[in-house]
């Protein structure tokens, strides 16, 4: 933000942004009724976002799940539809002398003094218990409280794909401080121009700007230069071998170039995997190829702890020993384990098909 450096398009953002246009314009009305499915899909169509996307089969793949979430939506709410207080709420208040600015996505008058707080989420299922401590749901409430003079009862993340609404109570002082605190203590390290990295795996693995990151700067040699760290860039290097730095830069532009068609590779296979999914094949032949699609499952268990209690007390625990995701996948499908525990811990998990694609080159007629 302070360097203005862009981030590249995501799919998942435009997707978010197109869905929540959408029941933006739903909502927009000034008296009842609601407005039709037609209308409400039209408006989704000729707003549609096509930004960050791999390929055409996987935005009309999204402009169709699209499609589904808003028509599943329509059918719930439409019959109980009432007018909300706002759509897309602008806010910008000060938390203890730090401006603070957001967007809340519904609040709706509950009574005369009393709001509720909506905020729709359009990816991965979300465990029961983040409404509980969400600290985006906890800023909204402090924005709200004070700039509309009304009590929030109820906080809700509405997950759009299976329309499930996690509603809690208010958030209690103890998160709202603590809140407050973090927001001046990391205005206070921005003032400071602190900006010390902290790598973690799960999040440097999609981050954009890993050229400018002292942490992986290294690997980037050829890439331009963040304006905030363009003085010390500037600053004579000791040691400088021209000819080293000549290889230096070959083999990154090399690295870069190898990063480049493994993503492509990745995109061409994940677009060949679909297909032959969509076919119902499981192999496939070009003039000098063949492909082989192996479809797994998968399960994710976002509550851990529940999980292991479950196997525990059915007396499974022997079966994985250390308590190792792929050993618990193995429950899953272990026509040993009872299905009443199968069940509990398909309840615990998302269930996802995973394609494994191998590509081989066929032997040429006639070769001896």
């Amino acid at each position: 933000y302070v360097d203005k450096l862009p981030e590249k398009p995501r799919h998942f953002f435009s997707f978010g942004k197109s869905v929540h246009d959408a029941l933006e314009y739903f909502y927009a009305v000034q008296a009842l009724p609601p407005k039709p499915l037609e209308d409400v899909l039209r408006h989704y169509r000729e707003n549609w976002i096509s930004e960050g996307y791999a390929n055409a089969a996987q935005e009309e793949e999204y402009k169709a799940e699209g499609e589904r979430i808003l028509g599943d939506y329509h059918r719930k709410h439409y019959d109980t539809f009432r007018i909300p207080y706002f759509t897309e709420y602008a806010f910008t208040f000060d938390v203890d002398g730090v401006p603070v600015r957001g967007f809340v996505d519904r609040v709706d008058k509950v009574g005369e003094d009393r709001i509720a707080i909506l905020d729709y989420k359009t990816g991965k299922a979300i465990p029961a218990s983040r409404a509980e401590q969400d600290q985006q749901l906890t800023m909204y409430q402090m924005a709200c409280e004070e700039l509309l003079g009304k009590t929030v009862e109820t906080l809700t993340l509405y997950h759009l794909p299976s329309q499930k609404a996690l509603t809690v109570p208010r958030h209690g002082k103890e998160l709202v401080q603590g809140l407050r605190a973090q927001v001046v203590e990391v205005a206070g390290a921005i003032g400071r121009e602190v900006f010390d990295p902290k790598p973690e795996e799960r999040k440097c693995s999609w981050c954009d700007f890993k050229p400018h990151c002292p942490v992986f700067k290294h690997l980037y040699p050829g890439a331009p230069v963040s304006p905030a760290a363009a003085a010390a860039e500037a600053a004579p290097k000791p040691g400088t071998d021209k000819a080293l730095a000549k290889l230096v830069d070959k083999v990154g532009k090399a690295a870069e170039d190898l990063e480049k068609r493994r993503q492509a590779l990745e995109e061409l296979k994940a677009e060949l995997a679909q297909a032959l999914k969509e076919k119902g094949f499981v192999k496939a032949f070009g003039s000098a190829f063949e492909a082989a699609r192996q479809s797994s499952e998968r399960w994710e268990f976002s509550d851990r702890k529940k999980v292991l209690d479950e196997i525990q007390r059915a007396g499974f625990w022997d079966k994985i020993m250390a308590p190792s995701a792929p050993l618990v996948q193995k429950l899953m499908t272990d026509p040993a384990v009872p299905l009443h525990l199968r069940e509990k811990l398909a309840r615990l998990a998302t269930r996802s098909e995973k394609d494994e694609l191998s590509i081989k080159r066929v032997a040429d007629e006639g070769a001896g």
